[in-house]
């Protein structure tokens, strides 16, 4: 008769396995990350053609540069207004026809980060041998306010533009952005009331009408009083909210939902050069925003908007590191 000893011998209890070596754990352990790398690899990669095909493309010639200017461009065409907007705050395209150039940003990557020039719309520039405001320049194509920039010293490396209902879009996928207003403001034209100072979080849409405010009206002893004009007011605005909206993103980078919220609605908002990559544009994301600097030009002539510039302009544009030729 054979033992219970020897019949079990080598076996343990019918009940329980063998304890699995730890070499064996570790290798399906790798192998399931692995697994789950390359699928998120995958995901991540066909992610990134879905997007890159929503971006429009822009066909212009760019001037030979060292690729580390950008230029940004917010366009004011009434055909695409933002969610919720009212015709009768923006007007329509039938009485605003066209799209102008309203806010000019010249980015420049440094090693210390991003540095921004915040270019005056209505500054004088040279095109086809006569002058024009550079807002108007975007009438005759981008080609026209590329080559009207280059006669300012700027140059233009990566061309982006987004109009008035897709940068709204791209501030509310954000989350929003938190901006410090020095005091109340409003200004009806351009849907804008911040009727309390300080630091506080906006929408696409206020964003927007900060951006776009011309006649703003400060609360003085409870009533609403017209503000002293600021030639320059638009321009740094325009410089406060991309500050703001870079500090959003960066955020918005360490929670992946978001940061895909965000990619998705960029994608459908910008229009960029046929030469700029989404990885670049996914890179220019990251960088850090240094302070924003409103170009130097003169002041407005003769009754106009219209603005010269200056040799402080010119001094500006060369401390930038910047220059142009054609």
């Amino acid at each position: 008769m054979t033992s219970s000893s020897t019949a079990d011998a080598g076996q343990g209890p019918p009940d329980r396995r063998s304890p699995r070596p730890a070499s064996v754990t570790r290798r399906r352990l790798l192998r399931a990350g692995a697994g789950l790398l390359v699928s998120l690899a995958l995901l991540l990669g066909a992610d990134l053609t879905v997007l890159t095909h929503r971006i429009d493309r822009l066909d212009v010639d760019l001037p030979a540069g060292t690729g580390s200017t950008w230029v940004v461009l917010g366009l004011d065409s009434r055909a695409d207004l933002p969610a919720g907007a009212s015709a009768s705050d923006f007007g329509t395209a039938d009485l605003v026809p066209g799209s102008r150039a309203d806010v000019v940003l010249v980015l420049r990557e440094t090693d210390q980060g991003l540095q921004v020039l915040s270019v005056p719309r209505d500054v004088a520039v040279r095109t086809g041998g006569r002058p024009d405001r550079l807002a108007l320049t975007w009438l005759s194509g981008p080609q026209t306010t590329v080559d009207a920039l280059c006669t300012l010293g700027i140059p233009t490396d990566h061309l982006v533009t987004v109009d008035l209902a897709g940068f709204a879009a791209v501030v509310d996928a954000a989350g929003g952005l938190t901006v410090d207003v020095p005091a109340p403001v409003r200004d009806p034209a351009a849907g804008l009331l911040l009727d309390t100072a300080g630091r506080q979080h906006v929408d696409g849409a206020t964003a927007l009408a900060m951006v776009r405010s011309r006649h703003p009206e400060a609360l003085v002893d409870g009533a609403w009083t017209p503000a002293p004009v600021d030639p320059d007011g638009r321009a740094t605005a325009a410089g406060t909210v991309l500050s703001a909206l870079a500090s959003a993103a960066r955020s918005a980078a360490w929670r992946p939902w978001r940061a895909q919220h965000v990619a998705w609605a960029a994608s459908g908002a910008l229009t960029v050069d046929s030469g700029t990559s989404s990885r670049e544009l996914a890179a220019l994301a990251t960088e850090h925003v240094g302070p924003v600097e409103v170009l130097p030009v003169g002041p407005p002539r003769g009754g106009t908007v219209v603005r010269s510039p200056t040799a402080e302009t010119a001094s500006a544009v060369e401390a930038a590191g910047l220059s142009c030729s054609r």
